[in-house]
């Protein structure tokens, strides 16, 4: 069947390529959301970002374009428009039964698929998992387990240890000396001291959360699931030693690794403040693990670039000052001080997932439904949202 969208030779587009031209068609003039009480996010920013900076973008598309075409009405509405490019997509035999409009440009195809109440909602249900089950419990539950967690404390001082046996008493970044080493430690006259704590990766949180276990998973375009429960989210593989400023700063995706060929390399968040210990390391600054010892396993190269990925995503689909908020929200909520329509549901959202943990609740719960109040502009549409326990 002859394409609807007509690139020419070389032009032609394979499916992410197809998605993602779509989607930076709409950019800055659709606008859908995923709210959460008085925050949302923009779903086309999202999807975006998820295409150009997961770790799998082609299997993200894959699975984008499975929802896009698992039912033949959604077949019928998205075949009007758009068919495979230059043969380059899936074989979807329904689409070879209609006939799309001849001679659609890129603009075309971005008006065509903004018209579809039913594809924009395929979007939204697409890019929602991602928002509640992976990018707000990543920045809200990435925390080290302290001394008032009991044994887990106890394992993650054992991790600690591990750790300064594979580094030394000088942090890798920063190259701050933790307090407590041996008097033959000799530092150089301007060394930073501070205390050096684990910090995860992958948040430690993630050993007993399926549903992000999940989501990390297809964020991945892998199976890491067994590699995120027992003791493996405490291994030294999923750690390393920071200061504490700099921790908050990790934990925050303000900075991150990149593993390439089995060397580390700092990545800075654009346009962020860090502190004196970060501001030490240039952007792209090579980053030695295991000056001590070498048989103790480094970062794992895919942790690495996951949290690096995911950290991207927030920051391009402009998530991370959205979650920042509601985090922010949350706590204000916790200690009493969030008042009014706002603090009613805000509270409702926080009693539902109250209730859901008492209930043994592992998944995220989904609750949609439509406002059907009348607005002189158009009706709004105000969809609920996914909730996460904290």
């Amino acid at each position: 069947m002859a394409s609807s969208v007509h690139p020419s030779g070389s032009d032609q587009k394979s499916l992410i390529e197809t998605l993602q031209t779509i989607l930076r068609e709409f950019e800055g003039w659709v606008y859908v959301p995923l709210i959460y009480a008085n925050h949302e996010v923009n779903v086309i920013d999202l999807a975006l970002a998820l295409l150009n900076h997961s770790l799998s973008p082609e299997s993200l598309s894959d699975n984008l374009w499975t929802h896009l075409t698992d039912e033949s009405h959604k077949i019928n509405e998205l075949s009007h428009f758009l068919s495979p490019v230059g043969g380059s997509f899936h074989e979807v035999a329904s689409l070879n039964d209609c006939v799309p409009k001849p001679h659609l440009t890129w603009d075309n195809v971005a008006q065509e698929f903004e018209k579809s109440e039913l594809l924009m909602r395929v979007l939204e249900d697409w890019t929602l998992p991602f928002f509640f089950e992976l990018l707000i419990p990543m920045k809200a539950t990435g925390r080290t387990p302290t001394p008032s967690d009991g044994s887990t404390a106890s394992r993650s001082t054992g991790l600690k240890q591990k750790l300064l046996d594979r580094d030394g008493w000088f942090s890798a970044v920063g190259l701050v000396m933790d307090p407590e080493a041996p008097a033959d430690i000799i530092p150089t006259p301007d060394q930073d001291y501070d205390y050096l704590e684990v910090a995860h990766i992958i948040p430690f949180s993630a050993s007993s959360r399926s549903s992000l276990r999940t989501m990390l998973s297809r964020f991945a375009g892998q199976d890491i699931c067994d590699l995120l429960t027992g003791a493996n989210i405490n291994d030294p593989s999923n750690a390393l030693l920071l200061p504490a400023g700099s921790h908050k700063f990790f934990d925050a995706f303000q900075f991150g690794l990149e593993c390439q060929n089995r060397r580390y390399f700092l990545r800075k968040a654009p346009g962020m403040r860090l502190n004196r210990q970060l501001q030490l390391h240039d952007e792209g600054d090579e980053i030695i693990f295991g000056r001590q010892s070498r048989r103790i396993p480094p970062p794992s190269p895919l942790f690495c670039n996951l949290q690096l990925a995911i950290g991207r995503v927030m920051r391009a689909s402009g998530a991370s000052e959205i979650i920042d908020m509601i985090l922010k929200d949350e706590d204000e909520f916790n200690r009493g001080s969030v008042e009014g329509d706002y603090w009613h549901r805000v509270g409702a959202s926080y009693l539902r997932r109250k209730l859901g943990a008492l209930q043994g609740c592992d998944r995220l719960s989904t609750d949609r439904y439509d406002d059907d109040i009348n607005s002189s502009d158009e009706d709004l549409r105000i969809m609920s949202h996914r909730e996460i326990y904290t």
